[in-house]
């Protein structure tokens, strides 16, 4: 069963199932999915998963690396994202439609550009920008880029906190469908 932090977002349209974990202040958007059906998914503190990524966990891993995934605190998941059984480290961006495979790790205060591919096993050390298919080294970032990533993070999960009364809760929202279906004398 997810567990999802009181002052976390999750979107209606998105997806938690099995051992899935949002922590506090973390944010998951539009469309997303996270599979933890297999193997525990972890979302830390102020992390984001942007609109239809896809997350997931093998049962186990035939390396001996961890076979769960882990997004940890200040890591932003750009949209259409898929990652499987990898770690993410603090404070890095993740850009949009990258795939990070089995055992990749991602270390603290990294980038992997958009679109890039990180094959099973492959490490993106401390302070470095990596891109490409496969994702390959491109530079060391510098103090300013670094001290980035955190309030990036946090921008785009206060953005979200801002449009939440726009989506009604689960709970509610057949209430509110029945309402509008009287007044419109509409019968199913």
């Amino acid at each position: 069963m997810p567990k999802v932090a009181v002052d976390a977002y999750v979107a209606p349209e998105a997806v938690l199932a099995g051992q899935v974990t949002v922590h506090d202040g973390a944010s998951v958007w539009s469309g997303a999915v996270l599979r933890g059906d297999l193997n525990k998914i972890t979302l830390g503190f102020c992390a984001n998963v942007q609109e239809r990524c896809v997350l997931h966990a093998a049962w186990s891993a035939p390396t001996g690396l961890p076979a769960d995934t882990l997004v940890d605190r200040y890591v932003t998941v750009g949209a259409y994202c898929l990652l499987r059984s990898c770690t993410i480290e603090p404070e890095c961006i993740i850009g949009q439609h990258s795939i990070l495979m089995e055992g990749s790790l991602v270390e603290t205060n990294s980038i992997l550009e958009a679109g890039s591919v990180l094959p099973p096993g492959r490490r993106v050390p401390t302070g470095e920008l990596w891109a490409g298919n496969p994702a390959r080294f491109v530079r060391k970032l510098t103090n300013e880029e670094i001290m980035e990533i955190p309030k990036l993070s946090v921008a785009i999960n206060d953005l979200m906190q801002s449009h939440f009364s726009e989506f009604l809760p689960y709970s509610t929202a057949y209430l509110e469908v029945e309402k509008l279906k009287k007044s419109f004398s509409i019968s199913l």
